[in-house]
């Protein structure tokens, strides 16, 4: 357990919001407690609301609760399930890094510049069909992780099932 507390670079910490010590990765050298991140997730939300112009009435009916539950969301006073927040996705038409990343950027990338070209590139990506994607997984494939071409020569292009078992 130490080596993969090491190979993580976690940090035990104390955190009010949990009963016990927990391991949490710094970033930019700071760990953001629980509180933070529900807040930064909260806020997060109003953002991805209000950017479509969306009032609470409209949008909690969609999530199947009233606005003041909803609200309780935005306000920080209750915490979000992963269903929740995948629900709110859909109906927010959001991405998931739209409403994670503010609140936990290091998901993306270990320096904040890092993040952000990883979060720049999945938006772009995002605009692309699914023609230009194998393009880009293809070529993608062929680079190691140095950033030079593996030398294989060979060019598979990436099936859905292909793609599918590279998430596993």
């Amino acid at each position: 357990m130490k080596q993969w507390i090491n190979e993580l670079g976690l940090q035990q910490v104390d955190d009010p919001g949990i009963d016990k010590p927990v391991y949490r990765k710094p970033f930019d050298g700071r760990i953001a407690l629980s509180a933070e991140l529900e807040n930064l997730i909260s806020i997060s939300l109003r953002e991805a609301r209000d950017k479509r112009k969306l009032p609470r009435s409209k949008l909690a009916p969609l999530l199947g609760i009233t606005k003041q539950v909803y609200g309780r969301y935005e306000n920080g006073v209750s915490r979000l399930t992963v269903s929740r927040l995948i629900h709110l996705c859909e109906v927010l038409d959001a991405t998931p890094e739209e409403i994670i990343a503010p609140a936990a950027p290091y998901l993306w990338g270990e320096t904040e510049t890092k993040a952000v070209l990883l979060l720049a590139t999945i938006v772009k990506l995002r605009t692309f069909d699914e023609e230009i994607l194998q393009d880009i997984y293809s070529l993608l494939s062929r680079i190691d992780e140095t950033g030079s071409d593996s030398g294989d020569g060979a060019v598979k292009v990436a099936s859905t099932s292909a793609t599918a078992d590279d998430r596993e």
